[in-house]
């Protein structure tokens, strides 16, 4: 029993020596201490042929950690840095008196009354009224003893938690970083602190994406938790960014301490570079050409509600986007950038669409057995629905090169198990709207491209269930799309198989080789037969050859591609209604043998109100230049 009692005080004596050593934070216990810099190099982001997009530039810092300093020692440490740094005085009021009764708490508290003590004693005052009570008692005079540069300073050393690498001052000039280096301060040391830095400016930094500034984002706490990350560590917070952030994230220099005194124990090293597919080059390009064009239909007549257009690039083989340009242009005639609206905002795009709704036709047996005169669908609730002129005999190809509505209408009657009379009743049902929907899903439209790029939207799907809109989703007047959707229906009707599209290419190591690289993934494959896809892109062919889409490839190169133009509604400030006019393309080149994909879209070019009918050919004149610049850069 007596050596049990013996081996207890000697168990408890070795943990009240512990407890007493964290406590006093001794130097033995910091000794031991390692502790990591702000930030590391960032991986940098380069386009398919090497260009530097995304860059890091190192930033000279002045960085503080309490360690164990009391306040009075940091306060010191601030009066000596204040004589060798320019800094801004950033105090308040509030601030310069909380300041002051740290340092001169006896002070004030000699001044306090015995009333007002015996009740913060007795627990009548709070701690908060109490220590309020103090601040009262601080007078302007008081004030005027602090200095306001040192304090500064201390309150930058003193913000956040104590653990916590503080930033004191970025942009440290030669000589404040000579002079602070030689000092040796206790818990300052200068660090080179990276930001991203972007070659091309504002070209695609929304593509990119940001890195959070101060450690991680509240609402992706959890997610970089999980996966190792520490509560400090800057992070892509969208897109790019944080889609390969575990590519792009840099390691950290570490420190050692001793004694409070900081020294480097391992260097930054920066992450690992991605290549991206885009091409820089074509897209400054085509940036351009689509500013300029949009500048023109900005001055043409019937403009004024319009002030968007996305064009994007794409290779059908992979599902690889070669270039994004999405511009917004304002009353002043200034552009920004609408990239990444091109996964977000969805519009009406019309005809362009056929390819996918007469694949309804194929799958099910329901196209017209023989050639049809093209006219006008007048159902019992409607008014007569007729293409947008007489086309004369239509097959399949026909009715595509010409974009023939009546077609469409008749495939969509057949739907419901009925044959077409006028006035007649079709008694659509969710199921009818169902089997196109699932069809456009099929083709990329209505659904997710699974692009590598933060929230896409799968577009806007109407929920009205009536024989007129069974009509329209036939000709794509119902459900509005992405843009970036139609590159992948478009890529699907150019190869017959849907790939998700990805911005993403490969990872590099250190030394530049190849560390990983992205496979195209296969959503699905064409619902219909080859034979029936096979004339679907025979009439795409003659679109753009003699139909609706000709002289929008430069030099009539061998393609296939469809127009569309919608009819939409636009909401204004003051509650009015405008309906207003889209127009949409969509190609994919050479003919034969695809290797580029180009979509076009342009909504509310011009609107119906307006007593003149004149709409400005907006998509014809950035395509026909458009595609000139492609077809020499890859096809050549």
């Amino acid at each position: 029993m007596k050596k049990y009692i013996v081996y207890l005080i000697f168990i408890f004596s070795i943990v009240l020596f512990r407890v007493i050593s964290l406590q006093g934070k001794t130097h033995a216990y910091q000794s031991e201490t390692v502790i990591e810099g702000l930030t590391a190099p960032r991986g940098r982001i380069l386009d398919r042929n090497g260009h530097i997009l995304v860059d890091n530039i190192g930033i000279k810092s002045l960085v503080f950690n309490e360690l164990s300093l009391t306040n009075k020692e940091i306060n010191e440490i601030a009066a000596k840095l204040s004589t060798l740094i320019d800094i801004k005085e950033n105090v308040t009021d509030a601030s310069l008196k909380k300041y002051y009764l740290t340092f001169n708490e006896q002070k004030i508290n000699n001044q306090i009354p015995e009333d007002i003590k015996t009740k913060y004693n007795e627990r009548k005052l709070s701690k908060k009224a109490y220590e309020e009570y103090k601040l009262s008692l601080i007078t302007e005079e008081n004030l005027k003893e602090i200095d306001l540069k040192v304090c500064t300073i201390y309150n930058l050393m003193k913000n956040g938690y104590s653990y916590e690498n503080k930033i004191i001052k970025k942009k440290l000039t030669d000589e404040e970083y000579a002079n602070i280096t030689k000092e040796n301060l206790k818990g300052i040391h200068t660090e080179i602190t990276w930001e991203r830095y972007y070659p091309y400016e504002n070209t695609l930094k929304d593509i990119f994406g940001s890195v959070s500034s101060n450690g991680l984002p509240a609402e992706l706490k959890d997610y970089y938790l999980d996966k190792g990350y520490k509560l400090n560590d800057r992070v892509g917070i969208n897109n790019l960014e944080l889609i390969y952030d575990d590519y792009l994230r840099g390691t950290k220099a570490t420190y050692q301490v001793k004694n409070n005194f900081l020294s480097q124990k391992t260097p930054a090293i920066k992450g690992n570079d991605i290549v991206l597919n885009i091409d820089i080059e074509l897209q400054k390009e085509l940036e351009t050409i689509l500013e300029e064009e949009m500048l023109k239909a900005k001055n043409a007549p019937n403009t004024k509600y319009y002030d968007t257009s996305y064009l994007i690039v794409s290779d059908p083989n992979t599902g690889g986007i070669i270039s994004l340009v999405g511009k917004k242009i304002t009353a002043n005639q200034d552009f920004i950038n609408y990239n990444y609206n091109a996964i977000l905002d969805s519009y009406v795009v019309g005809s362009v669409v056929k390819g996918a709704t007469i694949s309804v036709g194929y799958k099910y047996d329901l196209l017209p057995k023989n050639r049809v005169v093209d006219g006008c669908i007048k159902l019992n609730t409607t008014k007569d629905k007729c293409s947008w002129k007489s086309l004369g005999l239509l097959d399949p190809v026909e009715a595509l090169r010409m974009s023939s509505n009546y077609y469409q209408y008749l495939i969509a009657v057949k739907i419901t198990g009925k044959n077409y009379y006028r006035n007649m009743s079709l008694n659509a049902n969710q199921s009818h709207f169902d089997t196109y929907r699932n069809m456009l899903k099929l083709y990329g439209l209505g659904t997710k491209s699974e692009i590598d790029l933060s929230n896409e939207e799968t577009g806007y799907k109407g929920t009205t269930i009536t024989d007129d809109q069974l009509l329209n989703i036939s000709i794509g007047q119902y459900d509005a799309y992405t843009p970036i959707s139609l590159v992948s229906y478009i890529n699907t009707i150019a190869t017959g198989n849907r790939y998700a599209l990805n911005i993403f290419n490969e990872a590099l190591n250190a030394d530049g080789s190849p560390m990983y690289k992205k496979e195209s993934k296969l959503l699905n494959t064409v619902p219909i037969d080859q034979e029936d896809l096979a004339e679907i892109r025979k009439g795409f062919h003659a679109v753009t050859k003699t139909g609706t889409g000709y002289g929008y490839i430069w030099n009539n190169y061998p393609s296939a591609g469809k127009t569309g133009t919608s009819e939409s509604f636009l909401y204004l400030e003051n509650n009015k209604l405008i309906k207003t006019i889209g127009v949409t393309f969509a190609a994919y080149l050479p003919y034969e043998n695809p290797k580029i994909s180009l979509v076009l879209v342009s909504p509310n070019i011009r609107y119906q109100n307006n007593v003149s009918n004149y709409r400005y050919p907006i998509n014809q004149k950035i395509m026909k230049r458009a595609s000139k610049l492609v077809i020499e850069k890859y096809l050549k």
